[in-house]
Protein backbone atom coordinates (compact mmCIF):
# COMPACT_ATOMS: atom_id res chain seq x y z
CA UNK A 1 0.00 0.00 0.00
CA UNK A 2 1.43 3.35 -1.16
CA UNK A 3 0.05 7.12 -1.29
CA UNK A 4 -0.80 6.74 -4.63
CA UNK A 5 -2.86 3.79 -4.35
CA UNK A 6 -4.45 5.26 -1.46
CA UNK A 7 -5.40 8.18 -3.29
CA UNK A 8 -6.57 6.70 -6.08
CA UNK A 9 -9.02 5.09 -3.74
CA UNK A 10 -10.33 8.13 -2.90
CA UNK A 11 -10.39 9.99 -6.17
CA UNK A 12 -12.81 6.87 -7.25
CA UNK A 13 -15.11 7.67 -4.14
CA UNK A 14 -18.01 9.92 -4.40
CA UNK A 15 -16.60 12.85 -2.65
CA UNK A 16 -17.83 15.99 -3.82
CA UNK A 17 -15.18 18.99 -4.60
CA UNK A 18 -14.44 20.47 -1.39
CA UNK A 19 -13.07 24.17 -0.81
CA UNK A 20 -9.68 24.09 -0.68
CA UNK A 21 -7.45 27.49 -0.42
CA UNK A 22 -4.38 28.79 0.99
CA UNK A 23 -5.19 31.50 3.69
CA UNK A 24 -2.32 34.89 2.63
CA UNK A 25 -0.33 36.02 6.27
CA UNK A 26 -2.80 39.46 5.23
CA UNK A 27 -5.79 37.28 6.17
CA UNK A 28 -4.34 36.33 9.65
CA UNK A 29 -3.21 37.58 12.85
CA UNK A 30 0.50 36.51 11.84
CA UNK A 31 1.10 39.01 9.52
CA UNK A 32 4.71 39.77 9.34
CA UNK A 33 6.09 38.53 5.80
CA UNK A 34 6.63 34.67 5.30
CA UNK A 35 10.25 33.74 4.86
CA UNK A 36 10.85 31.02 2.11
CA UNK A 37 12.32 27.74 3.01
CA UNK A 38 15.70 27.55 2.40
CA UNK A 39 17.62 23.62 2.21
CA UNK A 40 19.20 22.97 5.14
CA UNK A 41 18.45 26.24 6.88
CA UNK A 42 15.04 25.81 9.10
CA UNK A 43 12.54 23.18 10.14
CA UNK A 44 9.19 22.44 9.37
CA UNK A 45 6.54 20.81 11.07
CA UNK A 46 2.87 20.02 9.81
CA UNK A 47 -0.27 21.18 12.50
CA UNK A 48 -4.15 20.52 12.35
CA UNK A 49 -4.67 23.61 13.62
CA UNK A 50 -8.65 22.98 13.99
CA UNK A 51 -10.79 20.01 12.86
CA UNK A 52 -14.76 21.03 13.23
CA UNK A 53 -17.66 19.10 12.56
CA UNK A 54 -20.90 20.20 12.07
CA UNK A 55 -24.29 18.94 13.01
CA UNK A 56 -25.14 17.12 9.40
CA UNK A 57 -23.51 14.38 9.64
CA UNK A 58 -24.62 12.57 12.53
CA UNK A 59 -20.79 12.96 14.38
CA UNK A 60 -20.50 10.33 17.24
CA UNK A 61 -23.98 8.92 16.78
CA UNK A 62 -23.69 7.04 13.96
CA UNK A 63 -20.29 7.86 12.88
CA UNK A 64 -16.46 8.70 14.05
CA UNK A 65 -13.85 11.40 12.11
CA UNK A 66 -10.86 9.50 11.52
CA UNK A 67 -8.15 12.18 9.96
CA UNK A 68 -5.34 10.69 7.51
CA UNK A 69 -2.62 12.76 7.43
CA UNK A 70 0.40 11.87 5.49
CA UNK A 71 4.09 14.10 4.62
CA UNK A 72 6.48 12.80 1.99
CA UNK A 73 9.83 14.74 2.63
CA UNK A 74 13.76 14.43 2.30
CA UNK A 75 15.04 12.98 5.36
CA UNK A 76 18.35 11.71 5.90
CA UNK A 77 19.33 11.84 1.58
CA UNK A 78 16.02 9.27 0.58
CA UNK A 79 12.06 10.23 0.72
CA UNK A 80 10.45 9.53 3.29
CA UNK A 81 6.60 9.12 4.18
CA UNK A 82 5.24 10.16 7.80
CA UNK A 83 1.23 9.18 7.88
CA UNK A 84 -0.22 9.69 10.92
CA UNK A 85 -3.76 8.88 12.51
CA UNK A 86 -6.19 11.15 14.69
CA UNK A 87 -8.99 9.56 15.31
CA UNK A 88 -11.67 8.74 18.51
CA UNK A 89 -9.12 7.65 20.60
CA UNK A 90 -6.90 10.98 20.64
CA UNK A 91 -10.17 12.92 20.96
CA UNK A 92 -11.22 10.96 24.02
CA UNK A 93 -8.22 10.56 25.77
CA UNK A 94 -7.78 11.34 29.28
CA UNK A 95 -11.42 9.79 30.02
CA UNK A 96 -12.68 12.96 28.51
CA UNK A 97 -15.92 12.09 26.23
CA UNK A 98 -16.07 12.63 22.73
CA UNK A 99 -18.04 15.66 21.79
CA UNK A 100 -21.24 15.90 19.54
CA UNK A 101 -21.16 17.61 16.31
CA UNK A 102 -21.35 21.43 15.84
CA UNK A 103 -17.78 21.87 17.89
CA UNK A 104 -14.89 21.79 17.63
CA UNK A 105 -12.94 18.57 18.07
CA UNK A 106 -9.33 19.22 18.39
CA UNK A 107 -6.84 21.79 17.68
CA UNK A 108 -2.74 22.18 16.95
CA UNK A 109 -1.78 18.58 16.60
CA UNK A 110 1.21 18.15 15.08
CA UNK A 111 1.27 15.08 12.40
CA UNK A 112 4.57 15.46 11.15
CA UNK A 113 8.52 17.37 12.32
CA UNK A 114 10.44 18.87 13.36
CA UNK A 115 12.29 17.97 10.75
CA UNK A 116 15.51 19.86 9.06
CA UNK A 117 13.86 20.86 5.47
CA UNK A 118 16.66 19.62 3.00
CA UNK A 119 15.17 20.85 0.16
CA UNK A 120 13.52 19.18 -2.92
CA UNK A 121 9.41 18.38 -3.05
CA UNK A 122 6.84 18.42 0.21
CA UNK A 123 4.00 16.39 -0.18
CA UNK A 124 0.83 16.52 1.89
CA UNK A 125 -2.18 14.43 1.84
CA UNK A 126 -4.49 15.26 4.71
CA UNK A 127 -8.27 13.29 4.56
CA UNK A 128 -11.15 13.60 6.58
CA UNK A 129 -12.95 10.35 6.79
CA UNK A 130 -16.30 9.13 8.49
CA UNK A 131 -16.12 5.47 9.64
CA UNK A 132 -19.37 3.77 11.02
CA UNK A 133 -19.79 2.79 14.55
CA UNK A 134 -19.72 -0.70 14.42
CA UNK A 135 -17.55 -3.31 16.50
CA UNK A 136 -15.46 -4.60 13.20
CA UNK A 137 -14.21 -1.39 11.98
CA UNK A 138 -13.70 0.11 15.68
CA UNK A 139 -11.63 -2.78 16.63
CA UNK A 140 -9.26 -1.69 13.47
CA UNK A 141 -9.36 2.03 14.28
CA UNK A 142 -8.39 1.94 17.36
CA UNK A 143 -5.30 -0.58 16.20
CA UNK A 144 -4.32 1.66 13.59
CA UNK A 145 -4.33 4.82 16.47
CA UNK A 146 -2.36 2.78 18.68
CA UNK A 147 0.34 2.01 15.99
CA UNK A 148 0.31 5.74 15.21
CA UNK A 149 0.97 6.92 18.51
CA UNK A 150 3.59 4.58 19.38
CA UNK A 151 6.56 6.13 18.36
CA UNK A 152 7.74 10.09 18.61
CA UNK A 153 8.37 10.57 14.05
CA UNK A 154 9.70 13.96 15.66
CA UNK A 155 12.67 11.96 17.21
CA UNK A 156 12.85 8.73 15.92
CA UNK A 157 12.08 8.94 12.43
CA UNK A 158 13.83 5.84 11.37
CA UNK A 159 11.73 3.70 13.61
CA UNK A 160 8.49 5.19 13.00
CA UNK A 161 9.14 4.88 9.22
CA UNK A 162 9.21 1.37 9.94
CA UNK A 163 5.68 1.54 11.32
CA UNK A 164 4.55 3.61 8.20
CA UNK A 165 3.32 0.83 5.78
CA UNK A 166 1.10 -1.08 8.80
CA UNK A 167 -0.76 1.73 8.75
CA UNK A 168 -1.10 2.63 5.27
CA UNK A 169 -2.65 -0.63 5.11
CA UNK A 170 -4.91 -0.76 8.07
CA UNK A 171 -6.39 2.60 6.64
CA UNK A 172 -6.44 0.60 2.89
CA UNK A 173 -8.30 -2.16 5.20
CA UNK A 174 -10.82 -0.31 7.13
CA UNK A 175 -12.10 1.87 3.89
CA UNK A 176 -11.89 -1.42 2.37
CA UNK A 177 -14.91 -2.82 5.04
CA UNK A 178 -17.49 -0.39 3.38
CA UNK A 179 -18.30 1.47 6.60
CA UNK A 180 -15.50 3.76 5.66
CA UNK A 181 -15.54 6.79 3.57
CA UNK A 182 -13.74 10.12 2.83
CA UNK A 183 -16.14 13.26 3.48
CA UNK A 184 -13.02 15.42 1.95
CA UNK A 185 -9.63 15.30 0.88
CA UNK A 186 -6.51 17.41 -0.68
CA UNK A 187 -2.96 16.13 -1.92
CA UNK A 188 -0.99 18.84 -2.46
CA UNK A 189 2.84 19.11 -3.63
CA UNK A 190 5.15 21.90 -3.38
CA UNK A 191 7.97 21.62 -5.16
CA UNK A 192 10.68 24.87 -5.46
CA UNK A 193 12.20 23.43 -8.58
CA UNK A 194 9.11 23.86 -10.64
CA UNK A 195 8.47 27.34 -9.03
CA UNK A 196 6.49 26.66 -6.39
CA UNK A 197 6.63 28.22 -2.84
CA UNK A 198 7.33 26.77 -0.13
CA UNK A 199 6.72 29.02 3.04
CA UNK A 200 4.73 28.81 6.42
CA UNK A 201 1.14 29.25 5.38
CA UNK A 202 -2.52 28.03 6.51
CA UNK A 203 -4.26 25.97 4.81
CA UNK A 204 -8.23 25.30 4.63
CA UNK A 205 -10.17 22.29 3.49
CA UNK A 206 -13.90 22.80 3.80
CA UNK A 207 -16.73 20.38 3.14
CA UNK A 208 -18.55 23.15 0.72
CA UNK A 209 -18.33 24.33 -2.73
CA UNK A 210 -15.78 27.53 -3.14
CA UNK A 211 -18.54 28.97 -5.15
CA UNK A 212 -21.10 28.85 -1.88
CA UNK A 213 -18.29 31.11 0.20
CA UNK A 214 -16.90 34.20 0.29
CA UNK A 215 -13.30 33.03 0.46
CA UNK A 216 -11.87 36.35 0.87
CA UNK A 217 -13.87 36.75 4.16
CA UNK A 218 -11.89 33.96 5.68
CA UNK A 219 -9.42 34.30 8.41
CA UNK A 220 -7.01 32.73 10.69
CA UNK A 221 -7.21 34.13 14.25
CA UNK A 222 -5.56 32.61 17.12
CA UNK A 223 -5.20 29.33 15.18
CA UNK A 224 -8.88 29.23 13.90
CA UNK A 225 -10.72 29.32 11.24
CA UNK A 226 -12.82 32.95 11.03
CA UNK A 227 -15.55 34.25 8.63
CA UNK A 228 -16.64 38.35 8.20
CA UNK A 229 -15.44 41.14 6.50
CA UNK A 230 -12.53 41.99 8.81
CA UNK A 231 -10.05 40.11 11.08
CA UNK A 232 -11.07 41.77 13.91
CA UNK A 233 -15.46 41.22 13.64
CA UNK A 234 -15.04 37.91 11.97
CA UNK A 235 -16.96 35.25 13.60
CA UNK A 236 -15.85 31.62 13.91
CA UNK A 237 -16.54 29.58 10.84
CA UNK A 238 -19.05 26.91 11.31
CA UNK A 239 -20.94 26.47 8.04
CA UNK A 240 -19.49 23.40 6.92
CA UNK A 241 -17.04 20.33 8.23
CA UNK A 242 -13.31 21.53 7.51
CA UNK A 243 -9.94 21.38 8.08
CA UNK A 244 -7.40 24.01 9.18
CA UNK A 245 -3.90 22.96 8.82
CA UNK A 246 -0.42 24.55 8.75
CA UNK A 247 2.96 24.58 7.94
CA UNK A 248 5.20 26.12 10.08
CA UNK A 249 8.50 26.94 10.35
CA UNK A 250 11.27 27.73 13.18
CA UNK A 251 14.98 28.19 12.98
CA UNK A 252 16.40 25.88 15.78
CA UNK A 253 14.50 22.97 17.73
CA UNK A 254 14.15 22.95 21.35
CA UNK A 255 13.74 19.16 22.05
CA UNK A 256 17.46 18.49 22.26
CA UNK A 257 17.42 16.23 25.12
CA UNK A 258 15.18 13.87 23.46
CA UNK A 259 17.51 13.27 20.54
CA UNK A 260 19.91 10.19 19.99
CA UNK A 261 22.78 11.93 20.35
CA UNK A 262 21.95 13.67 23.25
CA UNK A 263 23.12 10.36 25.79
CA UNK A 264 26.77 11.15 24.26
CA UNK A 265 27.58 14.80 25.41
CA UNK A 266 25.74 12.97 28.92
CA UNK A 267 28.74 10.80 28.82
CA UNK A 268 31.17 13.36 27.99
CA UNK A 269 29.99 15.79 31.41
CA UNK A 270 30.05 12.51 33.49
CA UNK A 271 33.61 11.80 32.71
CA UNK A 272 34.89 15.78 32.96
CA UNK A 273 32.93 15.69 36.64
CA UNK A 274 35.05 12.69 37.75
CA UNK A 275 38.36 15.29 37.68
CA UNK A 276 41.52 13.00 37.51
CA UNK A 277 43.13 12.87 33.95
CA UNK A 278 42.30 9.53 32.32
CA UNK A 279 38.29 10.35 32.93
CA UNK A 280 39.20 13.80 31.15
CA UNK A 281 40.52 11.78 28.16
CA UNK A 282 37.65 9.90 28.44
CA UNK A 283 35.91 12.90 28.31
CA UNK A 284 37.69 14.64 25.15
CA UNK A 285 36.79 11.25 23.74
CA UNK A 286 33.12 11.39 24.08
CA UNK A 287 33.23 14.62 22.65
CA UNK A 288 34.34 14.14 19.66
CA UNK A 289 32.39 11.35 18.79
CA UNK A 290 29.59 13.56 19.85
CA UNK A 291 30.76 16.25 17.48
CA UNK A 292 30.88 13.99 14.49
CA UNK A 293 27.41 12.59 15.04
CA UNK A 294 25.89 15.90 15.53
CA UNK A 295 27.81 17.40 12.16
CA UNK A 296 26.15 14.20 10.29
CA UNK A 297 23.19 14.21 12.50
CA UNK A 298 19.46 13.98 9.98
CA UNK A 299 17.90 15.50 13.08
CA UNK A 300 19.21 18.94 13.19
CA UNK A 301 20.35 21.83 10.60
CA UNK A 302 24.44 22.15 9.51
CA UNK A 303 24.13 25.54 12.27
CA UNK A 304 22.15 24.35 15.08
CA UNK A 305 24.77 21.09 14.94
CA UNK A 306 27.75 23.73 14.95
CA UNK A 307 26.20 25.76 17.60
CA UNK A 308 25.43 22.91 20.15
CA UNK A 309 28.95 21.44 19.67
CA UNK A 310 30.59 24.44 20.53
CA UNK A 311 28.19 24.91 23.44
CA UNK A 312 29.12 21.00 24.48
CA UNK A 313 32.65 21.61 24.34
CA UNK A 314 32.39 24.45 26.48
CA UNK A 315 29.77 23.13 28.96
CA UNK A 316 31.84 19.91 29.54
CA UNK A 317 35.62 21.99 29.95
CA UNK A 318 33.74 24.31 32.07
CA UNK A 319 32.31 21.35 34.31
CA UNK A 320 36.32 19.67 34.57
CA UNK A 321 37.55 22.97 35.05
CA UNK A 322 34.82 23.24 37.97
CA UNK A 323 35.64 20.05 39.35
CA UNK A 324 39.38 20.56 39.49
CA UNK A 325 39.37 24.09 41.56
CA UNK A 326 37.08 22.59 43.94
CA UNK A 327 39.47 19.70 44.72
CA UNK A 328 42.55 21.95 45.04
CA UNK A 329 40.44 24.21 47.73
CA UNK A 330 41.87 23.77 51.19
CA UNK A 331 40.56 24.36 54.80
CA UNK A 332 42.60 27.53 55.00
CA UNK A 333 40.44 29.17 51.85
CA UNK A 334 37.35 28.58 54.23
CA UNK A 335 36.09 31.61 55.49
CA UNK A 336 33.14 30.83 57.44
CA UNK A 337 32.22 33.97 58.73
CA UNK A 338 31.30 35.28 62.23
CA UNK A 339 28.69 33.85 64.56
CA UNK A 340 27.28 36.93 66.22
CA UNK A 341 23.82 36.43 65.01
CA UNK A 342 21.57 33.90 63.69
CA UNK A 343 21.65 35.36 60.15
CA UNK A 344 25.42 35.22 59.91
CA UNK A 345 25.39 31.69 61.75
CA UNK A 346 22.92 30.65 59.10
CA UNK A 347 25.06 32.12 56.43
CA UNK A 348 27.93 30.05 57.90
CA UNK A 349 26.55 26.57 57.71
CA UNK A 350 25.08 27.15 54.29
CA UNK A 351 28.96 27.67 53.17
CA UNK A 352 30.41 25.00 55.29
CA UNK A 353 27.92 22.41 53.87
CA UNK A 354 28.87 23.29 50.29
CA UNK A 355 32.23 22.82 51.12
CA UNK A 356 32.67 19.68 53.21
CA UNK A 357 35.07 17.16 51.80
CA UNK A 358 36.12 19.16 49.12
CA UNK A 359 39.81 17.83 49.14
CA UNK A 360 40.51 14.84 47.17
Amino acid sequence: MTIKTLWEQIQKSSTKTPTRLKIPNTRSDHRHPPQPFQPNQQYFQIRINELYLSTSRKWFSEYDPLIFAATEFIYDKKAETVPFVVGPSLIEKNGQKAPTGGSTIFSNTRVAGLHPYRGGRLTLSIVLYRVKRKDHAQGLLKLIESVSSAIDFSTALRSYSKIAGVLLTGIETLFGLGDTEPVIAIRKEFDPNAGDNLEPSYFVLIDKPESELKTEQLWVRDNQLVYGANLAEAKPFREADFVLYSIVQTSDRNDITTLPFYPLFERAKEAALQGDDKSWERAKANLMSLHQTLALSPDLTPSQAMQLSKSYVEEVREAFRMIREIGALGSDELDLGSFDDEASIQDSLNKAIQILNLKF
